[in-house]
């Protein structure tokens, strides 16, 4: 009997320490207020176009990827990237705002780095009026840097297969297609008709 208890005091004992090392660790109050903070700002400066205040919320050497499968390492290369497509001399982007939704988020180790997920609900209004919704899907690396928190790695893709961009580019293969078949048709009707008007030469 008392071997028995002894083993199911193990078992009690083994699980404790097999729930504390794979369940992630409780966050305490300030870290989730640090983290907050980060997000508020990080949104704020993105949807007013304040690039140089939303480079304070990223860490000196964060590697950012974009949609377009473009990696910029470091916050002068972000900053290239945002000028270029922003406000460069054939900019592609008029405004972009979003909206994240973070689904889940992995404070890690001693608690001084974690991982956050979650929906971007990016808004793009291109240079040309068109307006797009990416419904991209971010994954964010946020590190503790003294008594702040930075991003210092994300990454934002969409579905390869089904994105408003790839709507664009199928339609405009639609269009072109159905005008390539409407000139073809009119040049062979023209063909035609003149091949039908030209006179019979009378055999004598």
């Amino acid at each position: 009997m008392k071997k028995l208890i002894v083993i199911i005091a193990l078992i009690f004992v083994v699980s404790d320490v097999t729930r504390a090392q794979t369940e992630p660790p409780a966050t305490s109050p300030d870290v989730d207020k640090a983290i907050l903070q980060l997000r508020e700002g990080l949104v704020d400066s993105f949807n007013r176009g304040d690039i140089d205040g939303l480079l304070t919320y990223l860490d000196t050497n964060a590697i950012v990827t974009w949609q377009n499968g473009e990696v910029c390492e470091g916050t002068a290369a972000v900053k290239a990237y945002y000028e270029r497509m922003m406000n460069g001399d054939k900019p592609i982007v008029k405004k972009i705002t979003a909206e994240p939704k973070v689904l889940g988020r992995h404070v890690q180790g001693d608690g001084n780095w974690a991982i956050s997920w979650g929906n971007l609900n990016d808004h793009f209004e291109l240079t040309d009026g068109r307006q797009l919704d990416m419904d991209s899907r971010f994954t964010a690396t946020i590190v503790r840097r003294g008594d702040r928190w930075l991003v210092s790695a994300f990454h934002v893709s969409v579905n390869a297969f089904e994105n408003p961009v790839m709507l664009l580019a199928v339609k405009k293969v639609a269009l072109g297609a159905g005008i390539g078949g409407l000139l073809v048709g009119l040049v062979g009707g023209l063909l035609l008709e003149r091949l039908l008007r030209r006179p019979q030469i009378s055999k004598s």
